[in-house]
């Protein structure tokens, strides 16, 4: 027969057991409350967020009280309903400056190398130059030319093209009035109003073509990338002789690009918008 001793053991052991499933099932809780609120609208009241998890009001009450307190979620003193708090915003505002877009879009640019045996490219647009700040090189013996930290003109190059189609009207005119627009082939683009109907089709299509523009023998597709403000902060690119990136490679290389550039915007924190019906 049990003695007092043990019996008490077992039941501060199954007390205790309780106890971590009961703060386990929390945390489940609040984390689903975060995501109904995230994809409800926004908004929702206790007797709601209690059908939805499956809780008695009270629980949920209690739950929602104590993520108040804290600021994960935020009470409406009109409605009544609480929405997402403004310390999920802190947390995601530390993680989203924590992120290395070099880092971040190291795999993109082997996974594309990978895809279409091209020289892979990663830039950004500083003072109206294109600068590479990573690649990945070819496995193939002839290849495009290109180092980090290469300063190269924009509005002739897909990686440029990509990065001046999203910026606002009045930046894209401060930017196309200090580049002198040089001529490096017959193909380069060297009319301002020529460029600009140009970057529309960019936008369009979700990616930009440099069809031998910058170097003869060398076609480049080129997509921008987002961060979580929606900013542009770089472009990723595939660039190769113009005898393996033809024409006809060129859109299927082009959606590659631009998926690859979609789902890195999305790791750096951007949300698309939401199309409308």
């Amino acid at each position: 027969m049990a003695s007092r001793g043990e019996i008490s053991k077992t039941r501060s052991k199954s007390a205790s057991d309780r106890s971590g499933r009961s703060s386990v099932q929390s945390v489940v809780h609040a984390l689903d409350i975060f995501d109904y609120l995230a994809s409800s609208g926004g908004e929702a009241g206790v007797t709601e967020l209690a059908q939805f998890l499956g809780i008695h009001k009270s629980t949920a009450s209690r739950l929602l009280a104590t993520l108040n307190e804290r600021g994960y979620v935020s009470r409406s003193p009109q409605s009544g309903k609480y929405s997402l708090g403004m310390h999920l915003v802190e947390l995601s505002r530390v993680k989203l400056d924590q992120i290395d877009l070099r880092q971040l879009a190291r795999p993109y640019l082997e996974n594309l190398v990978s895809a279409t045996g091209e020289t892979a490219h990663l830039a950004v647009l500083d003072h109206g130059k294109v600068v590479y700040i990573d690649k990945v090189d070819t496995p193939q013996t002839l290849g495009m030319r290109s180092r980090i930290g290469y300063r190269i003109a924009a509005h002739c190059t897909a990686l440029g093209k990509a990065l001046l189609a999203e910026l606002p009207a009045a930046e894209l005119d401060s930017v196309l009035d200090t580049d002198k627009m040089v001529r490096f082939t017959s193909n380069t683009i060297t009319d301002p109003d020529t460029l600009k109907l140009h970057l529309a089709s960019v936008r369009e299509r979700g990616y930009a073509i440099d069809d031998e523009e910058h170097e003869d023998g060398i076609r480049c597709i080129a997509a921008a990338i987002k961060d979580h403000a929606g900013r542009v902060v770089a472009a990723i690119s595939v660039s190769g002789p113009t005898f393996r990136i033809t024409r006809e490679k060129a859109d299927a290389i082009g959606r590659l690009v631009g998926d690859a550039a979609r789902r890195l915007s999305a790791s750096s924190g951007y949300v698309a918008p939401r199309a409308h019906m």
